[in-house]
């Protein structure tokens, strides 16, 4: 049992800013019936959970806030292993840093979040053998660029158009985001026409919907101007 508790443990600090794991810590490990368990799931949906932003020159910003039990985990201890986590891939790293823009429990409830210069670095950031949240965000041209695969089928934001592959690709110079993790996000245009799994919820945002165990519904697609 202890063993178990450890792994969990190094899972969760190994990955602060992945929502699966911060979920599965501060809700799966406490008591049943929690204050997190018992809201409405539109309360859950507006108060917690991954935020990431897509910022028009390129950069990411990725905001948590998730119910914290102090019980099980040291705050203090666990910001002190996320700064040095991010410090070391820093020095492993060429250009710009990522860096921990916050780290705040207020009310027990906690609030991470962290800016990335590019997709790129977040990915990088993001994926080990526990976890897989790719991020990517260019032009469709330069997507199509790196082998993502649009045999899709995609709908307009207000959902009375859908088109397919060809269309998709007659727009190369749209800007797409494409991930592999749930969340809600905000790019830095207009959308136009998002993927399965995809709901729109404002001009410029939408949320990347889990399935039922939380996990990634495949792959997210956004096309935005």
């Amino acid at each position: 049992m202890v063993d178990m508790e450890d792994e969990r443990m190094d899972r969760w600090v190994k990955s602060i800013t992945c929502v699966c794991l911060i979920s599965f810590v501060l809700c799966g490990c406490g008591e049943s019936g929690t204050k997190a368990e018992t809201q409405e799931p539109a309360a859950l949906d507006a108060a917690a959970g991954t935020e990431i932003e897509v910022v028009k020159d390129g950069s990411i910003v990725e905001t948590i806030n998730e119910e914290f039990g102090e019980e099980y985990y040291d705050e203090t201890n666990l910001r002190d292993i996320l700064l040095d986590e991010v410090e070391s891939f820093n020095q492993g790293q060429e250009g710009a840093d990522i860096v921990v823009d916050r780290f705040e429990n207020a009310d027990g409830r906690l609030t991470v979040r962290m800016k990335y210069p590019s997709a790129d670095a977040y990915t990088a950031y993001n994926t080990d053998s526990y976890n897989h949240k790719t991020l990517f965000c260019g032009t469709v041209a330069e997507a199509q660029g790196k082998g993502y695969d649009f045999d899709i089928s995609m709908t307009d934001a207000k959902g009375e158009k859908t088109i397919g592959k060809e269309d998709i690709l007659g727009m190369g110079s749209s800007k797409i985001l494409i991930a592999e993790f749930p969340a809600r996000v905000k790019v830095s245009g207009k959308i136009l026409y998002v993927g399965e799994n995809v709901a729109v919820s404002g001009k410029n945002q939408a949320n990347m919907q889990p399935d039922e165990n939380g996990e990634a519904s495949g792959r997210y697609y956004i096309i935005y101007k």
